[in-house]
């Protein structure tokens, strides 16, 4: 109902035009879900965007202290280390993710006897339960554990995997490659199930390479597929809490601390909010970053 002057003028969805009925009810029927994300997503955000400039505890009302968050973390060494290990986390496991799930795919789409077999089993990785993974790969890193009982023929000897400050990150690493790469396997299956088979059976005319194939055809033709992988992976990795505080605590001596263990940490064990938020903002941006970088390669290529 609407007021013009002193006359009430009715309008009903039902008397707009088609066009504008499909708009008025397509926009009631997302409104829902628009309303559960800005109470449950972006409120929350700008809620901790918000009180990263402020001093904030829990227990007394927030105070505004401008920048000041921003500036002590980032001269704090412990912020400095967990966001150097937080970076070298989410490029070693991006690359580690992308090329074993690239190489499983290739292997499968070879059509080798017992690929099916061979990709369920591996694809069972990422359904585990990722306490039980955490607490099995313990195991298997001990230093009398699996992992250099298999290594100790090569003359190795024992390696402490967890305990040293050079080799805990890469273990982390390798533990993350091994439970997500199965699932970008599938990915990449299904994007080299979609190039075409003439366009190989040409290059096996041409006599092409198994190299030049790969670089010249495949490659290019999935690309879009290994820029979808490598964004996730990177977003993936970039909020990952869980593993390194199961497997290492963050340890040996903040080596494997990242700064979704810090925002933990700093947050709930010293009840120091404000900067906590800070730094969640600090990691938002990381993200953000690494996601447009990517874009404008991908771009770039695309165009090239």
């Amino acid at each position: 109902m609407i007021t013009i002057g002193r006359s009430q003028v009715s309008i009903s969805p039902w008397k707009l035009s088609y066009g504008s009925r499909i708009q008025f009810w397509g926009i009631l029927f997302i409104l829902p879900t628009i309303l559960f994300f800005m109470v449950f997503k972006y409120g929350p955000m700008g809620w901790a965007i918000y009180l990263s400039f402020t001093g904030y505890d829990i227990v007394t009302e927030p105070k505004y202290i401008g920048l000041n968050n921003y500036i002590s973390i980032f001269q704090d060494p412990m912020f400095l280390q967990a966001l150097n290990n937080t970076l070298v986390y989410i490029v070693g496991s991006t690359i580690a993710i992308t090329v074993l799930g690239l190489g499983l795919a290739l292997i499968i789409n070879t059509g080798i006897r017992g690929a099916r077999f061979f990709m369920s089993s591996m694809f069972l990785t990422n359904i585990m339960p990722i306490l039980a993974v955490c607490l099995v790969w313990r195991f298997l890193f001990h230093p009398h554990g699996l992992v250099n009982q298999l290594l100790a023929p090569f003359g190795l000897g024992r390696i402490d995997w967890l305990t040293n400050s050079n080799l805990a990150l890469p273990a982390i690493i390798i533990v993350t490659a091994w439970r997500f790469a199965p699932y970008f396997m599938v990915v990449f299956l299904a994007g080299l199930l979609a190039v075409p088979k003439e366009i190989y059976e040409a290059a096996d005319i041409d006599g092409a390479t198994w190299v030049s194939r790969f670089f010249r055809i495949t490659l290019p033709m999935i690309s879009p597929i290994v820029f979808f992988v490598i964004v996730v992976s990177a977003l993936l990795c970039a909020r990952i809490f869980l593993m390194p505080f199961i497997i290492t605590g963050g340890g040996p001596g903040g080596a494997t601390r990242v700064l979704s263990m810090l925002i933990y940490e700093t947050g709930f064990s010293y009840l120091k909010m404000g900067r906590a938020a800070a730094i969640s903002v600090v990691l938002f941006l990381i993200m953000m970053c690494f996601t447009i970088i990517q874009i404008r390669l991908f771009s770039k290529g695309e165009e090239h």
